[in-house]
């Protein structure tokens, strides 16, 4: 198969390369390459909590959010309406702004075997999850054995068309603290350390920097954009601001709610839907195990907080849609209604619920433990289906297709890619993996991986 393979030493000069190519030219860099049934879930349904109820009704028309000073409105105006998200194309962490991790037929394989068409390889660096608009396909990739004095990095454009060659990299004395996002011809990129965190806007055409944001607070770790608006959570506050000139909007900080405990208040996920944001908090990674989160519904137009509700435990993830907000705890999933707050279902799971596992795609949200995939629907919260495999990232959809990597054993030490069938749960295809992947995305046609020892591949159907 054809490869991109850097040796350390080649490594470094990749990194210290500069700027070569704008994406579409050529490099002379990119040259280089070579061509069992388990126990289902236990599912409730509740009526709104009181806490729901109390910010439904007085959160409407703003009361609520001038009372407890959480919403801060900036001078900045951008709209947090999310545009259609182009087939072929996984522009940020999660595909959309709903947090869905979905996407159409078109932006993968679908059908099986796979086979690996191209690899880039940077040895023994950290790469970041990749993104994709519908040419080329975006990551960070970083010396974890630099100088901490003089981090290197580099943000990288490959062209798949071109069995993954480099078209342009960005050269940075920092570390990178999440994944970019490619939105408005910009790629975004966040950079360390986290406590004091800029965010870099390069030029998808050249990559050359055209602006440079900065982040108050400690920031979470993943970007987002959503209409106008890029948003950029620290642990205390989700702040938007405007993608086109970095200009603040408005920003919400949990801490500021009325009767609020500091600890269950740090942000750990957020998601868009219809012009509002969810966010979801708890304590921080690395706090004492607590069963207390969070849920809010914040709606700039209004401006502040539509409602609030508690949770069993910290929010892991959330997704909006099919007219729910979906969100994950460390013991099972909920589901909300998006203008009420009311609680439509909860499904309680049979093991630890991993916070980075959750898809939603026609009626069907797919969550995971280290045993067990579950589908449930999206209405109602009954489980459809369940499949004996422990994840070990995050799954996705590609058309009625979900792929994710893991064991089928949790006692076996096999690491495997699974296709699944989306509305069955029946097992389509499974291959053994010899490389520590740890992510999975869709686009341009391919089903890419990355890798802790600094690999992404690109598969396609045979």
């Amino acid at each position: 198969m054809p490869r991109e393979t850097f040796t350390r030493r080649g490594w470094l000069a990749v990194l210290a390369g500069g700027v070569t190519a704008g994406c579409g030219g050529r490099s002379d860099a990119g040259r280089d390459t070579t061509a069992t049934t388990t126990p289902p879930p236990t599912t409730t349904r509740a009526t709104p909590t009181e806490t729901a109820t109390r910010a439904a009704a007085t959160a409407g028309d703003g009361e609520m959010a001038a009372v407890d000073e959480s919403f801060e409105q900036g001078p900045g105006t951008c709209a947090l309406a999310a545009d259609p998200i182009p087939d072929g194309t996984w522009p940020m962490v999660h595909r959309d702004p709903a947090g869905t991790n979905a996407s159409p037929t078109a932006n993968g394989p679908t059908g099986f075997p796979l086979n690996e068409r191209w690899t880039m390889s940077a040895v023994d660096a950290q790469v970041t999850f990749p993104v994709a608009d519908e040419n080329f396909v975006y990551l960070v990739a970083a010396d974890p054995d630099s100088d901490p004095s003089v981090p290197t990095a580099a943000v990288l454009c490959h062209d798949p068309r071109r069995n993954g060659e480099i078209q342009w990299r960005y050269k940075i004395d920092a570390m990178p603290i999440g994944p970019p996002v490619a939105a408005a011809g910009l790629v975004y990129v966040p950079f360390g350390p986290r406590d004091d965190a800029r965010v870099l806007a390069i030029d998808r055409t050249n990559g050359e920097l055209r602006n440079t944001y900065d982040l108050p607070g400690r920031f979470v770790g993943e970007l987002g954009t959503a209409g106008t608006s890029l948003v950029m959570p620290s642990e205390d506050a989700y702040r938007v601001v405007d993608a086109r000139t970095g200009e603040h909007c408005w920003s919400f900080t949990p801490n500021q709610v009325r009767d609020s405990d500091r600890r269950d208040r740090k942000i750990r996920a957020a998601a868009v839907g219809d012009g509002v944001a969810y966010i979801g908090t708890g304590y921080p990674d690395g706090e004492p195990t607590t069963e207390i989160g969070h849920l809010y519904a914040v709606d700039p137009s209004v401006p502040g907080m539509r409602w609030h509700v508690p949770m069993s435990g910290p929010v892991g993830r959330i997704a909006v849609a099919d007219g729910v907000v979906v969100a994950t705890t460390g013991d099972g999933v909920a589901g909300f209604a998006p203008r009420s707050g009311e609680e439509l279902w909860t499904a309680t799971s049979d093991a630890s619920v991993r916070p980075a596992t959750l898809a939603v795609s026609d009626g069907v949200a797919v969550y995971g433990t280290r045993r067990t995939l579950h589908g449930l629907d999206v209405s109602s919260g009954e489980e459809r289906w369940s499949l004996p495999f422990g994840v070990r990232g995050d799954v996705i959809f590609v058309g009625d297709v979900l792929y994710a990597v893991g064991r089928s054993d949790p006692t076996s030490q096999r690491i495997l890619l699974a296709a699944v069938d989306a509305a069955s749960g029946q097992l389509r295809w499974q291959q053994e993996i010899y490389d520590p992947i740890v992510d999975v995305m869709a686009a341009n046609g391919y089903l890419y991986s990355i890798t802790t020892d600094g690999r992404l591949f690109a598969f396609t159907s045979i």
